[in-house]
């Protein structure tokens, strides 16, 4: 298969932020027809062969993750966004609705995320 036949893949989990993330630019922008999607929820029947098939080419299999050339892999939606971004040639600081998710959700899902994970590293072990 050549460059010019292949489609990215994008391995979503539906209920994670960071895959609502590159879904939310890969929609406004209108570039979600051209990737195929492999997405899941937590615990149904599609997981674990979406996980398995990342294992065998991820280190840590993370979501939101691409397969973006043939045996090429990433992870992390920055660098998912920024790929598309610059494949396209579309800024997603132009993108409105990105935006509010990146300012809005986003941000304040970090911010709780951080919170627990300061408040996890500060707890102390049950004896």
């Amino acid at each position: 298969m050549n460059m010019s036949e292949f489609r990215p893949v994008l391995y979503l989990k539906a209920s994670c932020p960071f895959c609502l993330k590159v879904a939310a630019f890969l929609c406004e922008a209108d570039l979600l027809d051209g990737c195929d999607m492999r997405e899941f929820w937590p615990g149904d029947e599609r997981e674990q062969p979406i996980r398995a098939e990342l294992a065998a080419h991820l280190e840590t299999v993370t979501l939101p993750a691409m397969q973006y050339a043939p045996d090429a892999y990433m992870t992390e939606s920055d660098a998912i966004i920024q790929h598309f971004a610059e494949q396209s040639g579309i800024d997603p600081d132009a993108l409105p609705f990105f935006q509010y998710v990146v300012s809005g959700p986003m941000r304040r899902m970090r911010e709780q995320f951080m919170e627990i994970r300061r408040l996890s590293q500060e707890a102390v072990p049950v004896a």
